[in-house]
């Protein structure tokens, strides 16, 4: 079905001015494509502008995100299962019963599947899971920590109702089953400004690792060479959506948030994400510089 117009998101103290220059741009952006397309762009003081920022996508690699986060806060207090290293292995538990094996050929990280039955720091993983997008290392992290450690750590801020965390990837008989994950967008841009926000060593160590981002086909090919960014993206067929905050250095900083499912081609996908950062840039930069 062609994709929904945009539905303002206009609380108390935004311009509305910008945030329907915003919603204007996106829209004929996406305007004619098949598909649902979603987005949040906010301040680290709140929201600014959204578009369909609460429907609900297939994350793809962004539930790595919270991941990380799960992780890195059980480490700050301390939790065995969050501390040491963990032997590499591809065979993990489904969540409806027996195991699965995962398929190092749908993943983007050789240099921890060549280390099959070696210990890895969980720290060196959750930067192989962010930075390379590794699915073995976000399996190897969630089967350590624990699916209840993921959904608690969602819990607290309230987040747990736009990400669903259910089965770990590759895990096919639970998919086929109907157990799956999902994301919003407005979920993704308020994880992201909870990260950019915090004063915490757990928010700096994720920053941090977010910045050092290898994949940025989306949000970051959209801005200006040299842009500072930290991100995390995710992306199968039909579904691109990619998070990250950026500092402009004439203007505010912001968090975007794109989640994109529609049958366009692979690379017609991310272009789309990054034509979509692209406007908002320019929208954002015209806005304070008037």
């Amino acid at each position: 079905m062609p994709s929904q117009r945009s539905q303002s998101f206009l609380p108390t103290g935004t311009d509305v001015s910008i945030a329907t220059r915003l919603e204007r741009a996106w829209d004929d952006v996406v305007d004619g494509l098949r598909g649902s397309f979603s987005l949040d762009l906010r301040t680290l003081d709140g929201p600014v502008a959204a578009r369909n920022a609460d429907v609900s996508h297939y994350p793809a690699s962004t539930i790595k995100l919270p991941v990380l986060m799960a992780l890195l806060r059980d480490r700050t207090v301390g939790a065995e299962t969050a501390l040491g290293s963990v032997v590499v292995h591809d065979r993990f538990p489904s969540v409806v019963g027996g195991t699965f094996q995962l398929d190092q050929a749908g993943d983007q990280d050789d240099e921890t599947w060549d280390r099959l039955g070696s210990g890895v720091d969980l720290l060196d993983l959750a930067d192989r899971m962010i930075t390379v997008s590794s699915n073995i290392a976000t399996d190897l992290i969630v089967e350590r920590i624990g699916f209840e450690s993921v959904r608690s750590f969602l819990a607290d801020p309230g987040l747990d109702t736009g990400f669903r965390v259910e089965r770990l990837i590759g895990d096919t008989a639970a998919e086929d089953a109907g157990v799956t994950n999902a994301v919003t967008a407005s979920a993704l841009a308020s994880l992201m400004t909870t990260i950019a926000t915090g004063t915490d060593p757990d928010s700096a160590t994720a920053l941090a690792i977010l910045a050092r981002q290898t994949h940025r086909d989306m949000i970051p090919a959209g801005l200006p060479q040299g842009t500072w960014s930290a991100s995390k993206g995710g992306w199968v067929t039909g579904v691109k959506h990619d998070v990250a905050l950026v500092r402009p250095p004439s203007a505010p900083a912001y968090v975007l948030a794109v989640c994109t499912t529609s049958d366009l081609p692979d690379d017609a996908g991310m272009h789309l994400v990054a034509r979509l950062s692209a406007v908002t840039w320019e929208q954002w930069s015209q806005w304070h510089a008037s």
